[in-house]
């Protein structure tokens, strides 16, 4: 019951530490970049779908005892601005040169920039539908199986950025502080020694690795599909360089801080519904 829940997260949405009550500051430039990437509408989406996938917990883990207020804490938790700030707060600056966020906004601020940017964005929101997700799934299978050249461009675009071991390493640390927000609010009789908490989560490992491949690619196939195959090398060749390596690794910092939060307060929360303390 508890592994399913928890395998549920790998695409959730949520994250690490507290919010602060205010954010750092960042410089102008690295504004540009965000503004380029849609970083706002990265964190609408998040908080929507993130909000539908952890109210499904409910079912899982205490069918019938959530109802209006695990949704109305859950919404709480799931709003865009906050998250965001989490983000930029992780967000580690200094691993970006002036001279890389310039090449990165440059970059995504391009015809070609802004049509990738938008493909993702509107990918992102359709595959949250599960009818979708499952036709796209089907596409990527095709694909395979016809030996598809973009299933070639995708496979090496994913291992230029080290697509898939980082969100297998996200999904593991954010399950990982899933159970450890249970165990502290008390889900357990006894609180679970973080070995224990440990060998569960890596139990999980190879079922994740596979969801994730899964979702990428049939993401990837939506998000890219009007890209041309000398577009789609240009976005791998941008990936290649420092730039696109520097952003990339801040990037999943940031992201991983917002998911890792978000997922030690569902499984506080979660504990106390489960034990009947609604708050």
């Amino acid at each position: 019951m508890l592994r399913a829940a928890l395998t549920s997260l790998i695409l959730v949405l949520a994250s690490g530490p507290g919010v602060a009550q205010t954010a750092p500051e960042i410089s102008p430039e690295l504004q540009a970049l965000f503004a380029a990437v849609e970083m706002e509408e990265n964190f609408e989406i998040l908080a929507e779908i993130g909000l539908e996938d952890a109210v499904d917990l409910e079912e899982t883990l205490f069918p019938g005892r959530g109802g209006a207020a695990w949704r109305g804490i859950l919404s709480g938790y799931y709003r865009a601005a906050p998250l965001q700030q989490v983000f930029v707060e992780s967000f580690p600056q200094d691993r970006m040169s002036a001279a890389e966020i310039s090449a990165a906004t440059r970059f995504f601020a391009s015809d070609l920039g802004q049509r990738i940017i938008a493909g993702e964005l509107e990918a992102w929101r359709a595959i949250s539908d599960e009818e979708t997700e499952t036709a796209a799934n089907e596409v990527y299978f095709r694909m395979l199986e016809e030996n598809a050249p973009r299933i070639e461009q995708l496979t090496r675009f994913n291992e230029v950025n080290g697509f898939v071991d980082l969100n297998v390493s996200g999904a593991l640390n954010s399950n990982y502080a899933f159970y450890r927000g249970m165990s502290d609010a008390g889900a357990y009789e006894q609180a679970l020694p973080p070995a224990m908490m440990l060998n569960e989560v890596w139990g999980q490992e190879p079922e994740i690795r596979r969801n994730t491949v899964l979702w990428l690619y049939s993401f990837q196939v939506m998000a890219y599909e009007d890209l041309t195959d000398a577009e789609m090398e240009a976005y791998i060749a941008f990936s290649e360089t420092p730039a696109a390596q520097a952003y990339n690794a801040a990037l999943f910092a940031g992201f991983d801080a917002v998911f890792e939060t978000m997922s030690y307060r569902l499984g506080t929360t979660a504990a106390l519904f489960m034990s009947g303390d609604t708050l």
